[in-house]
């Protein structure tokens, strides 16, 4: 009986929690000569697992509230070494899409890249996709890495999150579009 209460209300502590969900991200990192710049982040296609009204609620209130108008996101940001410049949400083809920009003084806080002359690059694990990119991947068997020449100064890659056109997913641009 004990098992079947715990089980129980594991279930409904999951009932009330959602997940969000997005399709992919894409990254336009603009570095400069003293290895500053600024980062263009483009989160697509935002979606909840989320089965009940309040817990859809919770993750609107979170892009919108959290994401996109408080201070503690920014101040969150900061600590990370991102100078957040702007923030917005838009709605394309019924599709919620996230758009951050920031400033960073050292490119190892955009995602772990790093510098080694004459190379930027971003090394990640092999179950991650790369859908594109303006520099050229390396795969191995343990790890897949994506190489800048330093003469190129805006680097791009865009990579896959989740499926979102699956079963039990919601678009989050109704709601954001009924909050505003």
């Amino acid at each position: 009986m004990k098992k079947l209460k715990t089980i129980l209300l594991l279930l409904l502590a999951l009932q009330l929690t959602g997940c969000i969900v997005f399709k992919s991200v894409s990254y336009e990192v603009t570095v400069n000569s003293d290895g500053t710049g600024t980062a263009l982040v483009i989160i697509e296609d935002i979606n909840t697992d989320a089965t009940t009204k309040e817990t859809i609620d919770n993750d609107v209130k979170s892009i919108l509230e959290h994401g996109l108008k408080s201070q503690a996101f920014i101040d969150d940001m900061k600590s990370e070494g991102k100078i957040i410049k702007s923030r917005n949400v838009i709605v394309e083809k019924e599709k919620l899409s996230a758009i951050v920009g920031y400033e960073f003084s050292d490119i190892s806080k955009v995602e772990g890249m790093q510098f080694d002359d004459p190379y930027y690059y971003l090394t990640i694990p092999t179950t991650d996709s790369i859908i594109s990119t303006n520099g050229q991947v390396t795969k191995t068997a343990e790890y897949q890495r994506i190489v800048w020449d330093k003469s190129i100064t805006t680097l791009k890659f865009k990579m896959y999150s989740d499926d979102t056109s699956k079963e039990g997913l919601k678009s989050l641009a109704p709601y954001y579009l009924k909050e505003n």
